[in-house]
């Protein structure tokens, strides 16, 4: 779980010095993106139904970790607004943080899907209801 919390921490800082060391102003923190091709808005709108569908499957069926999906759906709308800058806002430059950004979710994803961080924590002071 620190890895984790590591991991928050430098990719926050790596934003931070992205953001002065190419002189990008600071994006708002909150809100809709608006996309400038029309083809990755529609894709946004299909990976969020998406998510939303999975998310939905995965807490009636339990096939897979929730944390899985929501990592998945952050790295895949990230990338989306990744390419979407690269193409059409080359001068902003703020494409190179969204891609660092990307790289940071994709290996928190990696470090928990292969197990590699677990919620030790939580399975350790879980009380089962059945034995007590």
């Amino acid at each position: 779980m620190y890895i984790l919390i590591m991991l928050v921490a430098a990719a926050v800082l790596a934003d931070f010095i992205l953001r002065k060391v190419l002189d990008i102003p600071r994006s708002k923190f909150w809100g809709k993106y608006e996309y400038e091709s029309l083809a990755l808005g529609r894709w946004d709108k299909y990976v969020t139904i998406t998510f939303v569908l999975c998310l939905l499957l995965d807490m009636i069926f339990m096939f897979v970790e929730p944390y899985i999906v929501s990592f998945l759906f952050l790295v895949v709308n990230i990338l989306l607004k990744s390419i979407d800058e690269w193409k059409y806002k080359q001068e902003t430059k703020e494409y190179v943080t969204s891609f660092v950004q990307m790289g940071f979710f994709f290996t928190a994803f990696v470090l928990l899907a292969s197990g590699i961080v677990q919620e030790k924590e939580i399975r350790r002071n879980y009380i089962n209801p059945i034995n007590s």
